[in-house]
């Protein structure tokens, strides 16, 4: 069984690395796939998550091209 774990963001940019290793730090006794949504950040959010998924096969990364909100994010997901 995985845990799917499911992230909005939005202009997170500065702190979206540290966030997903915490997530990753944490013991669920699972294995854990984790889904970012990226509710069309202005601040290179989506570079960041870009190359963040290509680094890191547990990611897996949504892009919203208008803002939608956090639970358009969350159903995105």
């Amino acid at each position: 069984m995985k845990l799917s774990i499911v992230i909005p963001v939005y202009n997170e940019a500065a702190t979206i690395s540290q966030i997903v290793d915490l997530v990753r730090s944490v013991d669920v006794g699972m294995e854990k796939e984790i889904l970012l949504v990226d509710d069309c950040s202005r601040d290179g959010t989506r570079e960041v998550l870009e190359k963040m998924a290509k680094e890191s096969p547990d990611l897996q990364v949504r892009f919203h091209e208008a803002n939608q909100g956090k639970g358009a994010a969350l159903r995105t997901g």
